[in-house]
């Protein structure tokens, strides 16, 4: 298997931290060593309990989902580790482990530069997408249907890219804009992008960062938008 790297961004995750890194380690196909969790600021005992059960973990003390991935880009390129591909997943066991490994083979069979999993044409337990989740893929998707003549069904976290394309990508945006802000890039640099079906569980315990509260989910919402639409009148910058 080709090397690869999972980056799971956690924030305050006590709850559910470790039945959710056991259930991936378990059942994703990938050692433990592929995992990097990132820390980000947490204020519980999320990085405690991933450093006992012995996996990776970096920190982050600025809050933000991309501010964490980023954190762990740099520590990745650092630490010269030069993966084939590099995979991010959330940490509130969300994401069917099994589902990795569907990425995995679709990525190394099709030759893609992003493969990304989609909730919605899987099958999704009840109540773990919100109203305002599903609108708001739904918009953001139809936004990338009219201005890029391309269908999509999801905005989906758990996605798989090569590392040679993420690096094209130059990846920056610190929060909640951070999964559109690489579709939307990969779109314009005319990449490879696939999208397959994947399975969508409850977290396991806590509240959501970003659909927990109507306030929240507002502000994500128009924080998305703001990307999609400063991205879309950018120039392309390739590297």
């Amino acid at each position: 298997m080709n090397k690869v790297l999972c980056i799971i961004p956690a924030r305050d995750e006590e709850e559910g931290i470790e039945r959710a890194l056991s259930g991936l380690v378990l059942n994703s196909g990938l050692p433990k060593s592929s995992f990097i969790v990132v820390n980000n600021a947490s204020k519980d005992q999320t990085p405690v309990i991933v450093k006992k059960m012995g996996i990776h973990s970096l920190d982050c003390p600025e809050i933000g989902y991309g501010n964490a991935c980023l954190v762990a880009l740099d520590w990745i390129k650092k630490s010269d580790l030069k993966p084939d591909y590099i995979m991010f997943c959330d940490a509130d066991g969300s994401d069917d482990p099994l589902d990795i490994r569907k990425l995995i083979q679709v990525i190394e069979e099709s030759g893609a530069d992003l493969v990304i999993g989609s909730r919605t044409i899987g099958i999704v337990e009840k109540g773990a997408l919100s109203p305002i989740q599903i609108f708001g893929n739904a918009l953001t998707c139809f936004l990338i249907l009219i201005f890029f003549r391309r269908k999509f069904t999801d905005m989906g976290p758990l996605r798989i890219l090569k590392y040679t394309s993420l690096l094209r990508l130059q990846m920056a945006d610190p929060t909640w804009g951070w999964n559109i802000e690489m579709h939307i890039k990969a779109l314009k640099q005319k990449m490879d992008i696939r999208e397959i079906s994947v399975n969508y569980r409850k977290r396991f315990a806590g509240v959501s960062k970003i659909s927990g509260t109507i306030s929240m989910s507002l502000r994500v919402g128009i924080k998305i938008l703001y990307t999609f639409f400063r991205l879309l009148i950018s120039p392309v910058h390739e590297t």
